[in-house]
């Protein structure tokens, strides 16, 4: 692969119908812009087209163009749409790679073995492949034949996540001690670490870090203290080997960590490397710690909080934006709402406000707009309609407000982030984080009080926890009611420490069972709630508040399924709306449960069939739930439509949003039907009209 100043040029070809819909079936959406920020890290990005009938696929049109991507149009035909995609897709690289000399890297999205043949050819032509999909979509064959192949899952998800033995993929250690063997042999070492990792791509094609739960390649050399040495020469990492260790001939080596699923603010620096991330155990050698053989040189001081405040954020879905950014957004939101005579949606304003920005050519406040739409859902600055903070609600009542209060309430989102996560805060250098610069703690002060006055924490020992009243008003929602009455009932696993470690390692064992065994799963997870629960009434250091409402959405989803598939319908509808219960996109938790929403809701809405012994649709938990609504809402047997419609009715008082989103979906699907005269326009205006009236009663009766 030749090297140019800018980097690599690379061309991406896109089998959009392929991942899309792989990736509303596991996540609810496809991020178009986690991949595209990806491949731009590797290179620079000269083609871009994605191959799909765009009239089926409308709502990513902006997110296309907003990253440059060229939109290749295949209408869909029959049975053979597929296909055509893939042959269209295939032509278009070869001929680049004619047409095109100079491009270095192909980058193939898809997770179709059709696509093997183009890889193998591709790199017969001296092409670095990359290639991209999904792992439960991902044919085996065309994740070897790439040069290398990254999971979409590993780009979307909000902890880093070891796959690799679900993968069968190869021991990560030895293939690092197999490159860097070969590296000696050759006498290059130390190595410049991206060497390092192209020797590891070429021993083993399926090799990437993220795979073995790494966000990047440093993370994963740093859990092999005794393998390989890090240091720093000017802004490059290079790798050696521990030479002194070697001879000093160690014991057994200590086992790779696997990052830690704690918030990145409250864990160790890692020693010698200045990031956060899990600390490694110290290999003792003849007394000899192995950290103490690490060059001093790379040794680095702690990292700042504001630092830490920022990664945790981050990580958490929430990306700081700068305080001009904010405000100038902000405004320019307020202002547009308030000259708006017809209802009016977060996703409106943002489609309104790019569109400005565009003309204006501002990319700043562009970039800024969905960021600052997500901050506005969680601030409770507004009212909207039917009661239920969404991207989708009508908003309603803007007359009284100011940019002023907008903000206030936007700055403590951060704030309640933190304090929600377990993490400490310390208003000195939250300020530099928040307001770009360390004067202002007075302002963070401000902030900690306006939400201690709101209910929502209290002072506690040297920072603030979260309210006791936040904690009993969760557990008294009466779609709470079952688990909430199963968690204060639940046995706690006999001489365990009721600490936040402990409920995390619970909720990792009831994840490893959730497959194989429904009650045991289930077990663990209200066991990891009940002691995160515990920790949090204690005022533990580290007991997240996020983390008891994840563990009991994980519980209630386990429950539900196993009420499913056992028949048990009457059990598994209020185990499924408490979860819906959680699912709220104006929850700090809500980033965790979106990928679950869309399996959940399309066995949801299968329990209207099959409690009537009349068949649904197959494939549930890959199908898209709006697609199994439109099924059932059209059954052959009236019933069936009669029970759906009322598991709506209790969906709606729940999780409005959700409701919105089918209808939205829905909604979304009859213009391509029309166009092409289908018999099936008047069933999906049926359950559309039926959705809108549903919508409207709800905020009628708010």
């Amino acid at each position: 692969m030749e090297t140019r100043l800018n980097g690599p040029q690379i061309a991406v070809f896109m089998d959009f119908e392929n991942v899309a819909t792989s990736a509303e079936a596991n996540f609810g959406d496809f991020d178009v812009t986690a991949v595209m920020d990806l491949l731009r890290t590797r290179g620079r990005l000269l083609i871009k087209r994605a191959y799909g009938d765009w009239g089926r696929f409308h709502r990513y049109r902006r997110a296309m163009l907003e990253n440059g991507v060229d939109l290749f149009q295949l209408y869909s035909v029959g049975m053979q749409q597929k296909n055509r995609a893939d042959v269209r897709l295939a032509i278009d690289a070869m001929e680049t790679v004619f047409t095109r000399p100079t491009i270095d890297v192909y980058a193939v999205i898809s997770g179709d073995s059709d696509f093997t043949e183009l890889i193998h050819k591709l790199r017969d032509h001296g092409k670095y492949t990359i290639g991209i999909g999904l792992r439960s979509a991902t044919s085996d064959l065309l994740r070897r034949a790439c040069d290398e192949f990254i999971f979409y899952e590993a780009l979307v998800t909000e902890e880093a996540v070891d796959i690799s033995e679900e993968l069968r993929l190869p021991d990560a250690r030895e293939l690092l001690r197999r490159a860097l063997t070969a590296a000696e042999q050759k006498g290059e070492l130390p190595i410049f670490a991206g060497r390092l990792k192209q020797t590891m791509l070429s021993l083993d094609s399926s090799f990437s870090e993220t795979n073995y739960g790494f966000q990047q390649f440093r993370a994963f050399l740093e859990a092999y203290p005794d393998l390989a040495v890090l240091e720093e020469q000017g802004l490059q990492l290079f790798v050696s080997t521990p030479k002194a260790v070697i001879a000093l001939q160690p014991a057994a080596p200590p086992l790779p960590v696997k990052p830690s699923a704690e918030p990145a603010a409250q864990r160790p620096p890692m020693i010698g490397t200045g990031t956060a991330g899990p600390a490694f155990p110290q290999a003792v050698v003849g007394g000899v710690s192995a950290v103490a053989l690490v060059p001093t040189a790379s040794a680095r001081p702690p990292i700042d909080p504001s630092q830490r405040y920022r990664s945790f954020l981050r990580e958490a879905g929430l990306r700081i934006v700068d305080l001009g950014t904010r405000q100038r957004v902000l405004a320019d939101f307020l202002a547009t709402a308030q000259t708006r005579a017809e209802p009016f949606s977060l996703s409106d304003a943002a489609d309104v406000l790019k569109d400005r920005y565009d003309a204006e050519n501002t990319l700043t406040q562009k970039l800024a707009v969905p960021d600052i739409m997500r901050l506005l859902v969680m601030s409770g600055t507004l009212s909207f309609a039917g009661g239920q903070a969404g991207s989708d609600a009508p908003i309603r009542q803007v007359e009284g407000l100011t940019p002023e209060k907008l903000l206030g309430g936007c700055d403590q989102v951060y704030v309640w982030r933190l304090v929600e996560g377990g993490v400490p805060v310390d208003p000195a250098p939250l300020a530099s984080v928040i307001y770009d610069v360390d004067t202002n703690a007075e302002r963070v002060a401000a902030l900690c009080e306006g939400l201690v006055a709101e209910g929502k924490i209290v002072a506690h020992a040297d920072g603030y926890a979260v309210a006791p009243e936040q904690i009993s008003r969760l557990l008294q929602r009466p779609e709470l009611a079952l688990p909430a009455n199963n968690l204060a009932r639940v046995a706690l696993p006999p001489g365990e420490p009721v600490t936040p470690y402990t409920a995390e390692s619970l909720f990792r064992e009831g994840s490893d069972l959730r497959q194989k065994d429904f009650a045991g799963s289930a077990q663990r997870y209200l066991q990891a709630a009940r002691i995160q629960l515990e920790s949090l009434r204690s005022g533990q250091p580290r007991a997240g508040f996020d983390d008891l409402k994840w563990y009991l959405a994980s519980y209630c989803s386990v429950k539900a399924g196993h009420a499913f598939v056992t028949g048990n319908y009457a059990e598994a509808v209020p185990y499924y709306l408490a979860f819906f219960g959680l699912a709220q996109e104006a929850d700090n938790v809500w980033p965790r449960i979106q990928r679950l929403v869309n399996p959940m809701a399309s066995y949801f809405f299968a329990i209207a069939g099959k409690q009537l012994n009349e068949p649904v649709p197959p494939n549930l938990g890959r199908s898209l739930a709006y697609q199994v609504a439109l099924r059932i809402h059209n059954h052959t047997d009236p019933q069936v439509a009669a029970a759906w419609e009322e598991l709506m009715g209790r969906l709606a008082d729940v999780n409005l949003g959700l409701v919105r989103q089918t209808h939205r979906e829905v909604l979304a699907q009859i213009g391509p039907v029309a166009q092409v005269g289908s018999e099936n326009l008047g069933r999906i205006e049926r359950t559309r009209a039926f959705l809108a009236g549903l919508i409207a009663q709800r905020e009628r009766d708010e």
